[in-house]
This record gives C-alpha cells, sequence and structure tokens, in this order.
C-alpha cells in the first residue's frame, strides 16, 4: 500500500505526519530513496490551487471540478487568501451553493487554526 494511501486510510491531513509514524515503526520506509522521490512527484502533480487532493492513487477520480466538496479535498490556512477569493466570487456572481462550501471551509479553517 502507497504512503498516500495509508495517510487517508489513517485521517492524516499531512503526507509529513505519515512519515514522521512511518519512520517511527520502520526505518527502512524512510530510506527508500527512488520510491520517496516517486511519492513526492506524484503528491506534487496532485496540488491544487487551493490545497490538494489526498485521493489515493489506486482510487482514480474521474471528477474535474468538484474538489473543494470532496472528502478528498484537504487544505490549510496558507490558502485562506485563495478560498476568500473564490468565495467573494461566488457571492458576486450569486452562486450560492458555491459560496456555501466555501464559506464551510473557510470555517473549518477558522476552527482548526483555534
Amino acid at each position: 500500500m502507497s504512503l498516500d494511501a495509508i495517510a487517508a486510510l489513517v485521517g492524516h491531513k499531512t503526507l509529513a505526519m505519515t512519515m514522521i509514524y512511518a519512520r517511527i515503526a520502520d526505518k527502512t520506509v524512510a530510506d527508500q530513496g527512488h520510491e520517496m522521490h516517486k511519492l513526492r512527484t506524484e503528491m506534487h502533480r496532485r496540488m491544487l490551487g487551493n490545497g490538494y487532493c489526498a485521493r489515493p492513487v489506486e482510487m482514480d477520480c474521474h471528477f474535474e471540478s468538484i474538489c473543494e466538496s470532496c472528502s478528498f479535498f484537504v487544505t490549510t490556512i496558507e490558502f485562506r487568501p485563495t478560498l476568500q477569493r473564490q468565495r467573494d466570487d461566488a457571492a458576486r456572481k450569486g452562486q450560492i451553493g458555491r459560496q456555501k462550501i466555501f464559506d464551510s471551509i473557510l470555517d473549518r479553517l477558522e476552527t482548526d487554526a483555534s
């Protein structure tokens, strides 16, 4: 099983957290240079403008524009300005459903930060 899939399975918000536990559990996981490079490259490709997709590779995604409402969408406080602009854009356009999605994400960020 890939570390990405393990992270999603155990609910880690970052791959760094999974790596901490991987190093504790088995030093050889951290020493697999080629595999780790492959994983970092794969993770980079899955970065989004306002977070990243934590969907395990084994679970292919056929959608292109529902990331923010997907359960695999992960974001952090550093993306708050982008998320706020997206929320404001939805409000200006009268897109209530889209606005609610971003309101929810922003509320979660505020709750997590406090």
